[in-house]
């Protein structure tokens, strides 16, 4: 990672970057709950882990094949309402707020352990409390960095990765990802946080680019202080994640998908050192957000590796 640059040259690059704002998408009424489920009658619970608290929906028959939905950024649980709504028909399906966003806790008071392995960390014991088999593990966007970090360092509880719409860490990812990886990852703490929360919405709605994104339910999980500042600890954690990675180039041990929207994404690229059999399929019509753009086709295509 480069050195810090100055905070006003930071602060003007973001705004540089937010060049689409969503205008009207928020709904006039009370702002939606974001510890409501993520699956419309799913069950919902809290798992303490090692120093944070994780909120996770449960629904789908018990017994059935499971599958573990892992969002990204500007994303929670919510992200992935309609995947997991259809999916749940015939697997059973586990949607976690990743440690610091949604409904879950932040890190520990006076750390900034945000980095894949403290995400992998919870959710090796999330697969331990709630008692999983082997299961499918899904990430988009930063979740899918989580999720390359849980299925290396817990391989027995993955049994199938699918990831969309993220890369991995030191493997090409900080050269070839989009300019606000590094904008973000040399920001000071809370620096970000202090100069978008008078306009979050406008923040937010400018990583979206497309209708179907929830927004409204986006808006209401950053407000509360000190969220979006932790969705940046995510970024500031980069170049550990990075480190870690290349100083432990062990492939991955299980069968790996990349779901992409339009064309393969960086997914592809930076997991074949990885994983070089791994297999992409490509959802036409769909861009970064694959998953609230083409849902069913992105269900469809887990649902084919998830048995």
């Amino acid at each position: 990672m480069t050195a810090p640059r100055p905070v006003a040259s930071l602060f003007a690059l973001v705004g540089a970057l937010i060049l689409v704002v969503v205008s009207g998408c928020g709904s006039p009424g009370s702002a939606p709950d974001p510890c409501a489920p993520a699956v419309p009658g799913g069950s919902v619970q809290t798992v303490d882990t090692s120093g944070t608290r994780l909120h996770v929906t449960t629904a789908g028959p018990v017994g059935a094949p499971v599958v573990v939905l892992l969002h990204g950024f500007p994303e929670t649980a919510a992200t992935w309402r309609a995947v997991a709504t259809d999916l749940a028909a015939d697997h059973r399906v586990v949607v976690p707020d990743l440690r610091g966003a949604g409904c879950s806790g932040l890190a520990p008071p006076g750390t900034d352990a945000y980095a894949t392995r403290d995400l992998a960390a919870d959710l090796a014991v999330l697969a331990g409390a709630l008692r999983l088999p082997p299961a499918t593990v899904v990430g988009h966007d930063l979740g899918a960095m989580a999720a390359v970090a849980w299925a290396r360092a817990r391989p027995a509880q993955v049994a199938h990765l699918v990831i969309s719409g993220g890369g991995v860490p030191g493997y090409g990812l900080a050269e070839r990802g989009p300019p606000h990886l590094r904008t973000f990852g040399d920001a000071p703490p809370g620096a970000i946080e202090a100069a978008e929360r008078p306009r979050l919405q406008a923040f937010l709605a400018g990583f979206t680019g497309t209708q179907a994104f929830p927004l409204d339910d986006t808006v209401a999980a950053y407000a509360p202080p000190g969220r979006l500042d932790a969705a940046m600890g995510r970024y500031r954690a980069l170049h550990r994640d990075a480190a870690a990675n290349r100083a432990d180039p062990r492939p991955l041990a299980m069968p790996v998908l990349v779901v992409s929207g339009g064309a393969p994404d960086l997914g592809a690229d930076t997991l074949t050192p990885l994983r070089p059999d791994r297999r992409v399929v490509v959802v036409p019509g769909a861009g970064h957000y694959v998953q609230v753009e083409r849902p069913t086709a992105f269900a469809d295509a887990v649902r084919r590796v998830a048995r």
